[in-house]
């Protein structure tokens, strides 16, 4: 138990150690993504910038008059196969680039006409891969539903397996904390047996010891009568050895011996039990008397 609760603590210090870590990639990440922002808003800015000062310049050379001197047989731009009086509105452009103007025209069409196919195959990958998509989100559910199931079964509630991926639990330590919570449960069952052992066992002593006490003081008691009658029968022994004894004292000393004697089976009696209450386990205290014996 010791050692689980050192590996506890020390899986603690380290899982305390990792959240210092990510807490810390936290601040610098927020911090860097706070820079990154700075930077990405100044940048947009000078390109914002950029894009008006070219729209002003281009607006400013295009407001700039300039003269070019055309040949007649230059000029295309007939109406009614003649010249327009007034051609301020009209575009001077050379024959190549004109040329170039209708390639590109053909160039478009045929863009256009890769981009309708295309648009038709990514139409048909759409179709296919949102009749994937729906394939997937079934199987995601029942995937749900059976980590539910699990997780109830297992736990007894759900859990959330996306904070624990991004706290970053460990697996075997997360193990051992479980197996430790077990045995703690277990030792306090223990523990909460053997007290309740405990408690009755003292309650017995008590009552074993109040009981053993008891005995005593009757030995003590039977044993100080039994030294009074023996000292009185010796007396009186003394007193009767040259003369011839009545009929009443003989018949009081033999009932004195009786007395003596069945007083004497009493106390080994209760010295046999005196002796079972010890090995028992029982705390019996010695009277002055016993001691004396």
């Amino acid at each position: 138990m010791c050692e689980l609760r050192e590996k506890r603590l020390e899986q603690e210090d380290v899982y305390a150690d990792f959240q210092k870590g990510v807490e810390l990639l936290k601040k610098e990440n927020d911090t860097l993504v706070k820079k990154e922002k700075v930077i990405d808003k100044a940048l947009r800015d000078t390109e914002a910038d950029i894009q008006a000062f070219q729209t002003e310049k281009q607006r400013k050379l295009n407001e700039l008059h300039v003269l070019v001197t055309l040949q007649l047989h230059q000029v295309e731009h007939l109406v009614d196969e003649k010249l327009p009086a007034d051609l301020t509105s009209s575009l001077v452009i050379s024959n190549a680039e004109l040329r170039q103007l209708k390639a590109r025209t053909r160039v478009i069409q045929d863009e256009k006409k890769e981009l309708r196919r295309k648009q038709k195959s990514l139409r048909a990958e759409h179709a296919a891969l949102l009749k994937d998509q729906a394939i997937k989100a079934e199987r995601v559910r029942e995937y749900e539903a059976r980590a539910y199931d699990v997780q109830m079964l297992k736990f007894g509630q759900v859990i959330d397996l996306e904070a624990l991926d991004s706290v970053g639990v460990n697996k075997n330590a997360e193990e051992l904390r479980e197996r430790i919570r077990e045995l703690e449960r277990k030792q306090d069952k223990v523990v909460h047996a053997w007290s309740s052992k405990l408690k009755h066992a003292k309650g017995d002593l008590k009552l074993a010891t109040e009981q053993s006490t008891t005995r005593l003081n009757s030995v003590a008691s039977l044993f100080e009568r039994q030294q009074k009658l023996e000292a009185s029968l010796n007396k009186n022994q003394q007193a009767t050895i040259s003369a011839r004894e009545p009929q009443a004292e003989r018949q009081e000393r033999q009932k004195l011996v009786q007395l003596v004697k069945l007083q004497a089976k009493e106390v080994e009696a209760l010295k046999l039990e005196i002796n079972m209450l010890r090995r028992k386990g029982g705390h019996v205290y010695s009277t002055p008397s016993e001691t004396s014996q």
